[in-house]
């Protein structure tokens, strides 16, 4: 497999049968087995998945492939065995990430799930095979405990040691000495290209002391430059990419004019990637990421430059963000950190573990500020552990256990807490002694007693609850520890862009819709849109949300045929992979129907900004030229002119893109990029708008359209 594609994290699993936080667990449930009618249809069915359509009611089984495959892989497709295609999608993975349609058919292809028809039950999880090598199989393994956890910290402080200068710390602790060689077992994998592996002192991990080395103490930035950076780096942690290919073009004069604007489609940063991949055909992410990229371009390593570049420009407004936030000297260390991690859980496709990391990169960029001295968002991986070691508290939010765990930690008088205390401070004196030249590790290395911070906390639960799996493995001939096992979040998001398909065969966009019992595939022919994917796409987006929100399949048939009506063949649009395409979406309810967005100035002003169906003429007309608003507005552009285009637009007389214009590009209909991921828009993607077009829907069009948004309406 592809360490592009794997995950570093378990995915989400079934919720324990232990107490969270005050909560009973469920009841286990027993289903019946599948009959032998239900599983001749098996093959049928996962046919139909590696196909344009994938039936969200079928039911998943994983495989005895995945039961011996990695942990990774078992513990992420353990959490959809059982489930419905429905259920898994959109939920929410152990890295924070949501399990996509890519993620599912990824997992179905290599055969670690399979698809089984709708009512029937998966069965008993399969059995992976016993390890004859285990010492202690057979042996239940023991409970989590604070003094376990206690003791594999002092191995923690031992490995960091070891790895950065080379030296041997001594643990006088029996019990510590006794738990190392599981320490080593756990740790040597995840050490090197894995770059897994988090030491006790968070500032000394791969990225992190290479953030210090390369990004915190250069020169040539200012500190706003070299925060912004931060982000840079973070949207991949490829340090050789960073170096080789990005670091180049950000030492240019005129790279932090526009940052964004580099990471444009085809600009100077995508470029200069693709470069780098070609000569040196390394990785391009750190495989600590489980991100299987949205299919917006066939070429695969263009597709896999897009999202880092879609991605940097989206974590690089929330930089710009989070420096101004930072900066706000009337805000609180909690203020400011709440506000941060808002603005980035609010950004699309980021979550609580992006903020996490992210956050943590800030406050060990600015531990003067201490952002994360008394708390700390808690990730998905720290969850169960910091579950098991709080079991007997009545504690209402992660949040709240967290700070509990902190209070008991920072109190502990056990043997065991003792001698934790006194290693870490003999630790972190050879740790000072030898990185005397950076003053962000003297910073963190420097430990008051019984001070432990709740950022260290939270990240070295996440490292125990890896460690508790790896003993399972190794020592129990276990799979897993059960009571470590991520907690699946139940909500889940009826997206079209989880459902809608593009078959390039048949070259129809369709979808069939979740509980559907009639089964029913809608579908429509990118020829009635003059061959144009993306439109067709966009078109079956729309009608499966008038679907969802109770029309008719007769409704939702009638409004897909009166949209095909208004499409105007062979103009102006912007790239396929514009998050315009997510934005400007017309709202049928509304007594007027229109497409309505905000727009926030560089000067974080925010001002709205709209087209009609009555001037424009059609649904498809206001959305086209909506999008076309949108890209200029996002490229700089002031609303008056915008204002100006938009109404040369509706009167079929604006200037095309071709004709000049600041950074506008050719966008024509024969470019189109792979529509089935056009659904899944990338991030401030801002190429300029090409193409002409021919003049909008007539007033009998826009009065047809406008009378059926009427009956949506009622």
């Amino acid at each position: 497999s592809s360490p592009l594609l794997e995950p570093p994290r378990p995915a989400s699993l079934p919720r324990p049968a232990i107490a969270c936080f005050g909560m009973a667990a469920p009841k286990a449930t027993t289903k019946p087995p599948v009959s032998s009618k239900l599983a001749a249809k098996q093959k049928a069915l996962q046919k139909r998945a590696k196909g344009a359509g994938l039936d969200a009611s079928v039911v998943l089984k994983c495989t005895e492939k995945a039961a011996n495959a990695a942990l990774l892989i078992w513990q992420r497709c353990q959490a959809c065995h059982g489930s419905t295609v429905r259920d898994v999608l959109g939920s929410i993975l152990g890295d924070g990430n949501r399990y996509s349609m890519a993620d599912l058919r990824y997992d179905i292809k290599l055969g670690r799930l399979e698809t089984l028809p709708a009512g029937s039950s998966a069965g008993d999880l399969p059995k992976p095979k016993p390890r004859p090598d285990a010492p202690l199989a057979g042996k239940p393994l023991p409970p989590a405990s604070l003094d376990e956890f206690f003791l594999f910290l002092q191995g923690q402080l031992r490995m960091e040691l070891r790895e950065h200068t080379g030296e041997t710390l001594a643990l006088p602790n029996k019990d510590a000495e006794k738990m190392w060689p599981d320490i080593e077992a756990f740790v040597t994998p995840n050490l090197g290209a894995t770059e897994r592996w988090v030491p006790y002192h968070t500032i000394l991990g791969v990225h992190e002391l290479f953030l210090v080395q390369s990004v915190h103490d250069r020169k040539e930035w200012n500190e706003k430059q070299r925060f912004l950076a931060i982000f840079v780096f973070r949207s991949h942690c490829k340090r050789d990419l960073f170096l080789e290919a990005q670091l180049p073009v950000m030492l240019g004069k005129s790279f932090w004019d526009d940052p964004i604007k580099a990471f444009e489609p085809n600009g100077v940063m995508e470029e200069a990637i693709l470069k780098y991949r070609k000569k040196t055909g390394k990785p391009l992410i750190t495989s600590c990421f489980r991100i299987i990229p949205p299919r917006v371009l066939k070429d695969d390593d263009r597709n896999l430059v897009r999202s880092i570049t879609d991605r940097t420009m989206k974590l690089i407004e929330v930089a710009e963000h989070a420096w101004g936030v930072l900066k706000d000297k009337s805000k609180t260390p909690a203020q400011k950190m709440a506000a941060i991690s808002t603005k980035i859980q609010d950004a699309n496709g980021l979550g609580e573990t992006w903020a996490k990391m992210l956050i943590v990169c800030i406050d060990l960029a600015y531990p003067n500020e201490q952002l994360l001295e008394s708390q700390c968002d808690v990730g998905t991986g720290a969850a169960p552990p910091l579950r098991c070691l709080t079991q007997g508290g009545n504690h209402p939010t992660k949040q709240k256990a967290l700070e509990a765990l902190l209070k008991a930690m920072n109190a502990a008088t056990s043997p065991h807490a003792k001698s934790f205390w006194r290693t870490l401070q003999e630790q972190e004196s050879r740790i000072r002694s030898h990185f005397k030249r950076y003053r962000l590790v003297q910073a963190q290395a420097s430990t008051k007693e019984r001070r432990m911070s709740a950022v260290t906390l939270q990240v070295q639960l996440c490292e125990y609850r890896q460690f508790r799996h790896s003993i399972a493995r190794l020592k129990y001939g276990l799979p897993d520890d059960e009571t470590m096992r991520v907690e699946a979040e139940s909500k889940t998001r009826l997206c079209a862009q989880n459902f809608v398909e593009f078959d390039e065969k048949k070259k129809v966009a369709s979808f069939m819709y979740p509980g559907d019992e009639k089964q029913t595939v809608f579908e429509v022919p990118a020829k009635s849109v003059g061959g144009n994917q993306a439109v067709a796409t966009r078109i079956a987006a729309m009608c499966f949300d008038r679907y969802r929100a109770g029309d008719s399949w007769e409704q939702v048939r009638k409004l897909r045929d009166e949209v095909v009506t208004g499409y105007r063949p062979g103009g102006e649009d912007v790239p396929d992979d514009s998050e315009a395409w997510q934005v400007c979406r017309i709202q049928l309810s509304h007594s007027s129907p229109l497409v309505s967005f905000q727009v926030e100035t560089k000067e974080g002003k925010r001002f709205p900004f709209q087209t009609t169906l009555g001037a424009a003429g059609s649904i498809l007309e206001a959305e086209r030229i909506a999008r076309l608003c949108w890209q200029r507005l996002s490229a700089g552009a002031t609303k008056d002119a915008v204002l100006q285009y938009r109404n040369s637009l509706y009167k079929g007389t604006a200037p095309s893109a071709l004709a000049g214009g600041k950074g506008s590009k050719a966008q024509k209909p024969s470019d189109a990029r792979t529509p089935a991921a056009s659904t899944q828009r990338s991030e401030k993607a801002l190429a300029a708008a090409p193409g002409k077009r021919a003049r909008p829907t007539k007033d009998a069009d826009a009065s047809a359209v406008a009378k059926r948004a009427r009956k949506v309406k009622a």
